[in-house]
Formats: structure tokens, C-alpha cells, sequence
């Protein structure tokens, strides 16, 4: 349940999980629920939210998400619906923060994202936060989240330093924690491949399969173990570690009962695996799989936001399988759906530019950026435009664009858009403007 691994070639899409995100085979895609079968949730009023869990002497749950990420939507769609979970109201108060919006930065300000979705579990009383979870989760895995929202446990240290940032020091704590449950076995997993200890991660992941039963947590243990693997530098993996990866993440692919998007991010990555080995003959056959999963999936929703939520791993995998096409009829019913979503359009942009269609591909490109108002999402779809320019011909065009770009980053919030980002554009575009 993480949405760190993507395909470069898709970047306008890339959110972790873990990294994100903000992972489809699988079991078919569950009927929505009515919005209100779920519990209500205070939508992008950080101060509200706070201000009621402190009222209230609940427990703040934050769920931190991005328009563009799939892993984030799918949650909202299939999960956050859920009746189930209406009873948590009693010790939760519910609520969320779309990280692209302008007025969001002061909550980003107190909690950074990297990683899409992230959630949070906050203290109302002190404003610390107590657990933060990286990445999607499933029904079983938010329900024993919200079961340990405020109690006082065993993994309680490593859950503090997580949320503070401290990954390395969280994953040595979770080691060391003697719990047998499964979310500290996954808690454990995810703060390995996120503190960089990939070695040790591919490790765990494959030791601890076995405490394993459920497929859909072997899938998130997987998922997280892959993510690692791809990071290791091939002289450095151990064959037999990656020949059980890959064997158990095809075999989960085909599991009934693996929700849709884990079983996308886990195609997603062995197409990536099999694209290092320098295999493209097996990545382009998983690609064609992955294609073909994902759009049987997608004709079993319920719903237009439910279909949705298929886009931009269709993409991915129509890229990938090099049949780009497959992707456009998907987009344009996005588009009709949703006229006022920059979404569909930006990645129609990709695929044209696929094709080598590039009066489509700008044209898509504009009508993306005519549509996206705010975020920092703006600043990938210049660089989307400024990428196709570039492939006709027209650096006038792409640095005039990039100049568009720069302009719109340095109005950014920090917080939203990082020093080091700034950085690296004005590079960019420092090196468009030499080169002309």
C-alpha cells in the first residue's frame, strides 16, 4: 500500500507509494458505498478539525492528499466510505487537508508530506503527532489504526519517532519491539525502505512473509520489500532475494482478494524490476497484463470517481506495454465526467506525447493548465508542456514556458514548494536560456 515506486515516465502521476504513492488485480473493484455511509469528514479546516478533537477529547485524524494521486483517491473512493468505520466517530474526529490547496500550507508548515496519502493521528491537546501512517491502507489496516488511535502501547516510541521524522531511529526501535500484530510488522517494514535501510528491508520483508496470512498485508509487506530492491544497485542484490520478491508479488497479482490498487502498484513494479535487468521483452509482457487488468477492473465500477481512480496506472501500463492509444477513450471519459478536473487532460498530454502527436499533446497540455488554479501540481504540468515543446523543436516556446513555470514556483508557499525545488528549476531553466 505504498506509492513510492512509479515509472519515470510518468511523473505528472509519481506520488509515493512510498513514493506514493499517493499502488490494481486482483479482487473487482467494490461497489462505492454512498458517501454518507462513511464517517463525516472536516474537509481542509485544519483549525476546525483541531479545535472540535480538543472539544471533544478525541483523537485528530488527518488524512493528507493530492488530487493527481491515485492511491490517495482510491482511498476516499473504496475505503474512507466504508459503514464500518462510522463507529470510530466515538474516539476520532475525521477529517482531511488536499495538500495542493494554497490554504493548506500552514498545516504542511506543522506537517511536512513527502509521501501520498499520509496520515495523520494527532494529540489535540498537545498538537503532537503520535502515528503516522505512510501510504494507502486497506479496510483490516485502517480499522486496527483507528482501533489503537490513543492507546498507549508497545510500539508507541517507534510510532513518535516516525511521526517526528526520525525514520532511522524508528526502525531500529521497531525491531526491537516485540509485538507479533501485523501493523507492527508492516509499521517495521515501512520505516526500513523509508529510512534508506533497503538491505535490511528486502530482508525483513522476506523472513516475516511467513506471520504473513492475508494476502492483501502480503501484498503492503511486498510492495514496501520491491520498493527496497529497486533501490539496492543490481551488483549488490542477492539473486535469490529478488527471484522470491518477484515470484510472490506475480503470484499476489492474480490473489482474489488483493485490493485493486495494491495489486497495480505491485504490476507497476515488476515491470520496473524487469526494465532494469534490462529484460524488455518481460517488462513489456507484464505491461500488456497490467493493461488489460486494469481495464477490466475499471469496467466493474460502480461509479465515475470509482473508475477514475484507474487513470493514471492506465497510463503507466499503456505507456509501458507501447501501446499508448489504449489509454485515450479512459481519459476522454474522465474529461466528459469531470470537466473541471486538470487530471484527465494532463495525462491525455502524455500519452499524445507518446504517439508523437504534438499539436494533441499541447493542446491537452493547455487546457490542463487552464484548468489547474493552484497547487504545486501547476508547476509539473509547465514542465509536461515545456517537455513536448522541446520535441518539436521550439526552445523559444519551451524556455518561455519554463520562464512561466519559475514565475508561478516562486509564488509558492515553502511549504509546498521546497527551496530545493526552486533550485533545481531555476537550474533548468538557466541551462535552456545558455544553451540559447
Amino acid at each position: 500500500m505504498n506509492a513510492l515506486i512509479l515509472l519515470s515516465v510518468l511523473a505528472l502521476d509519481a506520488g509515493v507509494r512510498p513514493e506514493l504513492r499517493e499502488k490494481f488485480a486482483v479482487k473487482p473493484a467494490q461497489p462505492t458505498p454512498e458517501k454518507s455511509a462513511g464517517p463525516t469528514f472536516i474537509e481542509d479546516d485544519y483549525a476546525a478539525a483541531l479545535k472540535t478533537a480538543k472539544a471533544q477529547k478525541k483523537v485528530l485524524l488527518v488524512d493528507a492528499w493530492a488530487p493527481w494521486c491515485h492511491s490517495c483517491i482510491f482511498m476516499r473512493e473504496h475505503i474512507f466510505t466504508r459503514a464500518e468505520f462510522k463507529k470510530f466517530e466515538d474516539r476520532v474526529v475525521f477529517s482531511s487537508i488536499d495538500t495542493e490547496k494554497t490554504k493548506s500550507a500552514p498545516f504542511l508548515d506543522k506537517f511536512p508530506v513527502s509521501v501520498w496519502p499520509t496520515l495523520f493521528f494527532i494529540d489535540p491537546q498537545t498538537e503532537k503527532v503520535t502515528l503516522k501512517w505512510i501510504g494507502s491502507a486497506d479496510e483490516n489496516q485502517m480499522a486496527a489504526l483507528l482501533e489503537s488511535a490513543g492507546v498507549k502501547g508497545a510500539l508507541s516510541t517507534a510510532d513518535a519517532q516516525m511521526a517526528s521524522g526520525k525514520l532511522a531511529v524508528a526502525a531500529k526501535t521497531y525491531l526491537t519491539v516485540k509485538d507479533p500484530s501485523v501493523r507492527a510488522t508492516l509499521s517495521t517494514i515501512a520505516a526500513l525502505s523509508l529510512a534508506g535501510m533497503h538491505e535490511v528491508c528486502v530482508k525483513t520483508v522476506i523472513d516475516r512473509l511467513p506471520e504473513l496470512k492475508s494476502p492483501v498485508d502480503r501484498a503492503n509487506a511486498v510492495s514496501w520489500g520491491l520498493g527496497s530492491l529497486l533501490e539496492i544497485p543490481a551488483a549488490k542484490r542477492k539473486a535469490e532475494q529478488a527471484t522470491a520478491l518477484v515470484s510472490e508479488a506475480k503470484a499476489l497479482t492474480a490473489n482474489a482478494e488483493v485490493l485493486a490498487d495494491d495489486a497495480s502498484g505491485l504490476f507497476e513494479q515488476l515491470v520496473d524490476e524487469a526494465s532494469q535487468r534490462k529484460d524488455e521483452a518481460a517488462a513489456k509482457a507484464l505491461a500488456l497484463e497490467w493493461l488489460s487488468f486494469l481495464e477490466a477492473a475499471a469496467k466493474k465500477a460502480t461509479s465515475p470517481a470509482a473508475r477514475a481512480v484507474y487513470d493514471p496506472h492506465r497510463v503507466n501500463a499503456a505507456i509501458a506495454s507501447g501501446q499508448p492509444e489504449r489509454a485515450i477513450d479512459a481519459l476522454n471519459h474522465s474529461a466528459r465526467d469531470f470537466p473541471a478536473d486538470y487530471n484527465p487532460p494532463a495525462r491525455l498530454a502524455l500519452i499524445y506525447r507518446e504517439m508523437k502527436k504534438y499539436p494533441e499533446a499541447l493542446k491537452a497540455a493547455d487546457s490542463a493548465l487552464a484548468l489547474c488554479l493552484e497547487g504545486p501540481r501547476k508547476v509539473r504540468l509547465y514542465e509536461n508542456k515545456a517537455s513536448i515543446q522541446a520535441l518539436t523543436g521550439d526552445s523559444a516556446g519551451r524556455t518561455a514556458t519554463l520562464k512561466e513555470a519559475l514565475a508561478y514556483a516562486e509564488k509558492l508557499p515553502a511549504a509546498q514548494y521546497s527551496k530545493e525545488k526552486l533550485l533545481r528549476l531555476q537550474a533548468e531553466l538557466s541551462v535552456d536560456t545558455t544553451r540559447h
